[in-house]
């Protein structure tokens, strides 16, 4: 007799993590978490600054190539990095936790996606934290999601501070207020210098209940329908084919890019395309991998004078007495993200609202200078150095993210369409221009040595351009891809539930219908935990 359960949750990421503890709480639902990569055991997952190694590695990352030319005769070399394993993306990532601007979630509100305005997230986001800065300015304390701020300071973050404060920028001991405008340490969900990924903080208590049961190795093929009705989905369990059968609902938290591929792969999706595959068409609905916007980030590495700067921290035998530190008193370099001070500002003065999210460290990573190729990633430099990076948080270009192939196995076909909008563009050279101000600031101006990338060869408008589209990479904080909304096109309605099936939802990045003025991580979470409610509330 095959077993069957009351919800079935494909995607132990964020949003999945969240919504399998939210669902099974009651105990009076069965609840099935299913995810294609493996446990969460490294310590390298653990340990914050292990995120330069374990994001490299196959074993926790998917790499999705991209199929867009960045120019004419410059070949796609872009990878798309996504977590993969317990807690997907929150297990590799880097921390940071924002909420992101009120207007955000009036814009998903505006967009269809009733219900989901700033009232209901802040109350969701409230529920799961426990912000050890206290309960003001709204923030939420005795959650079970470990926020801390600022843990590693020192000298020459304080000297990039005072260059926000010189910009005009106030100093935030907070970037999650409501009013997001300013410069400050950023919060990390971190917890005694250890990672708080969603698996240890809410997939892992759910687990121990008899309701929820967690496979890993687990990756999805597609939904089964007995006519519109989903049924349960089809799985590949370390190589050999499984049927999972649903009582009651299907719920894709899989993500972003693999979300819409899997609803794609069951007959979900613009009809044409998908009967040209050989896919058998349940439900006509062309806005499914469609509508995707995402974040444009480019960093401004440069050299450092007068200061030796964090890069000796993470070499030789300063690296083993850092790592011998962290195992001994979880303090130190290795104990926090990559990137300690953070800002939001508006790239331009007639911008409505921040558009440009700023991030620093006194760090540099070995890097490709040829213009024509694209930029590696290594180990850090062995001269000292510090890092800007930028995020456009408010692009409009859309992209699309479809299969190639009835074939789970066959590479997705993601395309960005980075930069198509004139807005964009004038964005990208202000972003450029403002983080090539803020570092002129005379706080921080006698440490700065030479801009690395994209360098002073970069200097008109059309120079910029030319840099953000050879340099640019997307901020992995995509969404939209199978979005809510209030409209017959819309993939979702306002409960997240599929429009033209029955007993299907997405509940993770791919559900919002706006962008996030900052890191997804937070936002999947809370989504998570308000979609529990809206999910139990109809049952």
């Amino acid at each position: 007799m095959t077993e069957s359960w009351d919800y079935i949750i494909v995607g132990a990421g964020s949003s999945g993590c969240v919504l399998a503890e939210r669902l099974s709480a009651n105990g009076c639902h069965s609840v099935l978490v299913l995810e294609a990569g493996g446990n969460d055991d490294s310590p390298l997952i653990h340990m914050p600054k292990g995120i330069g190694k374990v994001a490299a590695k196959p074993r926790y990352a998917w790499h999705y190539q991209v199929d867009q030319r960045r120019l004419p005769d410059v070949p796609s070399t872009e990878s798309w990095v996504r977590g993969k394993g317990l807690g997907g993306s929150s297990s590799i990532n880097g921390m940071i936790y924002v909420r992101g601007q009120p207007e955000d979630y009036e814009t998903w509100a505006r967009r269809g996606a009733t219900g989901w305005g700033w009232d209901t997230m802040k109350r969701a986001f409230q529920a799961i934290e426990d912000h050890e800065l206290g309960a003001g300015d709204g923030r939420g304390v005795g959650g079970p999601l470990h926020i801390s701020s600022g843990a590693y300071r020192y000298p020459l973050a304080e000297a990039m501070i005072r260059a926000g404060e010189q910009m005009g920028l106030a100093r935030k001991e907070d970037l999650n207020g409501e009013d997001l405008e300013g410069i400050g340490y950023y919060s990390h969900n971190i917890r005694n210098g250890r990672r708080q990924s969603a698996a240890l903080v809410f997939l892992k208590p759910a687990s121990r209940r008899p309701n929820v049961r967690v496979v890993t190795g687990a990756q999805v093929d597609r939904i089964r329908f007995d006519g519109k009705r989903a049924i349960g989905v089809e799985a590949q369990v370390n190589g050999r084919p499984t049927f999972f059968a649903a009582t009651g609902e299907v719920i894709l938290s899989a993500g972003a890019v693999v979300s819409p591929l899997i609803l794609q792969r069951s007959g979900v999706g613009a009809g044409g395309r998908l009967a040209s595959l050989g896919i058998d068409v349940i439900a006509d609905s062309p806005a499914v991998g469609h509508r995707l916007l995402e974040h444009l980030g480019i960093s401004l590495p440069h050299r450092l004078r007068g200061v030796p700067g964090n890069n000796r921290e993470f070499r030789g035998l300063r690296l083993v007495g850092n790592v011998l530190r962290y195992y001994l008193t979880h303090k130190g370099p290795m104990a926090t993200g990559p990137y300690e001070i953070g800002a939001f500002v508006r790239s331009h003065a007639d911008a409505p609202r921040p558009d440009l999210q700023l991030f620093w460290s006194a760090f540099t990573f070995k890097r490709v200078t040829n213009a024509n190729a694209p930029v590696q990633l290594a180990a850090v430099e062995d001269e000292p150095g510090m890092t800007l990076y930028g995020q456009l948080v408010g692009l409009t270009s859309q992209g699309s993210v479809e299969i190639s192939s009835a074939d789970p196995a066959a590479p997705p076909v993601i395309r960005p369409n980075w930069l198509t909008t004139p807005e964009d563009v004038k964005t990208g050279i202000a972003s450029i221009r403002y983080m090539r101000r803020i570092l002129q600031q005379g706080a921080i101006a006698p440490y700065v040595g030479d801009e690395l990338l994209p360098g002073r060869a970069y200097e008109t408008d059309a120079e910029i351009e030319k840099a953000l589209r050879l340099y640019g990479r997307c901020g992995t904080h995509a969404v939209g891809t199978c979005a809510m909304g209030d409209s017959p096109d819309a993939v979702l309605d306002a409960e997240l539930r599929v429009r033209g099936v029955e007993g299907v939802r997405v509940v993770d990045c791919s559900s919002m219908p706006g962008l996030i003025s900052g890191n997804t991580n937070g936002p999947a979470m809370a989504l998570g935990w308000h979609a529990g409610e809206v999910i139990q509330r109809g049952r």
